[in-house]
Parts: C-alpha cells; structure tokens; sequence
C-alpha cells in the first residue's frame, strides 16, 4: 500500500500519510512524498511491517532526515531503523508503538 503524506505544519516538517489505493507507478509520479509499505522478518522469524519513504524530487541525506512522519496505523511517530537507498527512496521507518503489539 502507498501512503501519500500530507504537510501538517507551516515548516512542511511533520507528515500525516493518507490511506489511499495508488499504484506503485502513481505514486512515484504524483506525489512529492509518499509512504510504501514493507515487510520484513526478524531474526526471530516474526514479520514486522516497515514504510519506506519515496520522494518525486532529489533529497540529500540530512534532507530526507528533517521529516517528522506519522505511522499510517497509529498516528505515533514513526523512527527512522534504515538508511536511504538513492536520491529518491529515502529511509525505512518503524514504529516503536506498533512493534511493541
């Protein structure tokens, strides 16, 4: 699932993700910012779900890590637990709330 992200204050910092049902390929083509899910699995074997950050335009590394984004499930904030991949797939965030179920 993708989650577009919705600036929350003026700074254009803290990001709400939204629910909707866009491809992969409308995502990356219609929105600045956007959450896609991933699912990993623990050293325990235990499935964990992570977001990956996807940005339309180039963000250096301290750029990319200037956002505050709130988990799609929860509404806690999400923590950064990978690094960005290139320009445009950014960071791997968590939540540490919804770990924690």
């Amino acid at each position: 699932m993708n989650y577009p992200l919705m600036k929350m204050n003026k700074e254009g910092t803290l990001l709400r993700p939204q629910h909707t049902y866009y491809s992969d390929e409308y995502a990356h083509a219609m929105c600045d910012l956007h959450l896609s899910d991933v699912v990993i699995e623990d050293d325990k074997g235990k499935l964990k779900m992570r977001y990956r950050l996807h940005a339309k335009h180039p963000h250096t590394i301290e750029g990319a890590m200037a956002y505050n984004i709130l988990c799609p499930k929860c509404h806690h904030h999400l923590k950064q637990v990978g690094r960005s991949l290139s320009y445009h797939d950014l960071g791997l965030y968590a939540c540490p709330f919804c770990d924690k179920i």
